[in-house]
């Protein structure tokens, strides 16, 4: 689409945002001047910027990448985490650490065949090589998805790992998996 007919689009429906503009403000994601204002814009449209926040995550500047995943923890829906899976994987830490909040925060859509986020988020805890990933996946499986079946897995890092943050996650995981619903330890009470 030419710039001509960007602003006809918008011209078209006032009051919404038009193609031309979000694009303007995920370019203004990669500047840190512009950063956090062009992302407060971004929230107040809302759904309405969903598809150019969603393409914005395959951009090749980093600091869009990451300022998209941080509007899809903030705005998106549980169908969304399906579009953070690939950034699990980004060459970039920073962008890691981000995609491992929106897949441990967010929970999948009903019937959605996404892998798991717990196994995803083991993964990241099990083979990433930036320990500040590992300690996030660690901090959100934790948190946010510990039960009683991630019992051992949990253990296992406190057996293995020698960090002291990630031994604080796994111990913290280790007594939720004990205490939750469905444990052994809560269900004697």
């Amino acid at each position: 689409m030419n710039p001509v007919s960007k602003m006809e689009s918008n011209a078209e429906s006032p009051g919404r945002p038009g193609s031309f503009e979000l694009d303007g403000l995920i370019d203004e994601l990669a500047e840190e001047a512009t950063r956090e204002g062009a992302l407060a814009r971004l929230r107040a449209i809302g759904p309405a910027a969903r598809e150019r926040v969603v393409a914005g995550l395959l951009d090749g500047r980093w600091q869009v990448r990451l300022a998209c995943l941080s509007w899809l923890g903030a705005s998106g829906s549980p169908e969304d985490v399906r579009e953070a899976v690939p950034l699990l994987c980004d060459p970039r830490s920073r962008v890691r650490v981000s995609a491992v909040y929106v897949v441990g925060r967010r929970r999948e859509g009903r019937g959605d065949p996404l892998l798991s986020a717990e196994v995803l988020l083991m993964e990241r805890v099990c083979q990433d090589e930036s320990i500040k990933v590992r300690r996030e996946a660690a901090r959100m499986l934790a948190f946010e998805r510990a039960h009683p079946q991630l019992e051992g897995f949990f253990q296992k890092i406190l057996d293995e790992e020698c960090d002291p943050k990630l031994h604080q996650a796994a111990g913290i995981g280790l007594w939720f998996c004990r205490h939750s619903p469905g444990s052994s330890l809560a269900e004697d009470r």
